[in-house]
């Protein structure tokens, strides 16, 4: 990539955003340079002063995305107390960040750009790693989940569940709905670690909702 001064940071920031909204809401494949620096206001020329290729793009913006939701996460993990509510305000949060995603956006990644997906794929699987070992220490501590749960199993099966979550061939949001996805998900997993105290609160969680 060009060399790119600290006062060009603001125009570089403005492109990756740009650019990730219109991935967001059209596809990765589907868009093309030609359709980001139109939709930027800029010349390919200029766009270019800035990312080496479309590769160089994409990785850029989903770094960015995948940065927002990582923040988010562990914003919510900062101020809550309880584990199963912080549970479900992550797949609150999440499922309003990904819910409007194309279709085929993460197949897009992995099959099109596969240095890309390899890149953000190993960012994700350590912050969930780190997140569910996290929520299950907290759980544990609050006697909301069983002592003899492996953390380590748990964390490591949570990172095959949220790929299958988002495998677009799998899951297909054309037939699935996101929000219930995640719902499931989650009491499934609440279900198999939780104590009889931790069960008792899911479900009153749960009819209250």
């Amino acid at each position: 990539m060009f060399c790119i001064f600290a006062g060009d940071m603001e125009r570089l920031d403005r492109i990756i955003e740009g650019a990730l909204k219109l991935f967001l809401k059209q596809g990765v494949k589907a868009t093309n340079m030609d359709d980001v620096a139109k939709h930027l206001g800029m010349s390919k020329k200029t766009l270019y002063q800035y990312v080496d290729n479309k590769t160089d793009l994409v990785e850029q913006c989903f770094r960015h995305y995948q940065s927002a939701i990582i923040a988010m996460i562990e914003n919510i993990q900062e101020k809550n107390e309880n584990a199963i509510d912080e549970l479900f305000e992550i797949d609150e949060q999440v499922c309003r960040m990904l819910k409007n995603r194309p279709p085929m956006l993460i197949n897009d990644v992995k099959n099109h750009y596969p240095s890309v997906w390899t890149i953000l794929d190993e960012i994700k699987k350590k912050h969930i790693f780190n997140c569910v070992t996290q929520n299950m220490k907290n759980g544990k501590d609050q006697a909301l989940y069983r002592e003899d749960v492996d953390i380590n199993i748990i964390a490591k099966l949570m990172m095959n569940t949220v790929d299958a979550l988002v495998d677009d061939e799998i899951f297909p949001l054309t037939e699935y709905d996101f929000k219930k996805l995640l719902k499931e998900n989650r009491v499934y997993h609440i279900r198999g670690i939780a104590t009889q105290k931790g069960i008792n609160y899911l479900e009153e969680k749960l009819k209250n909702e």
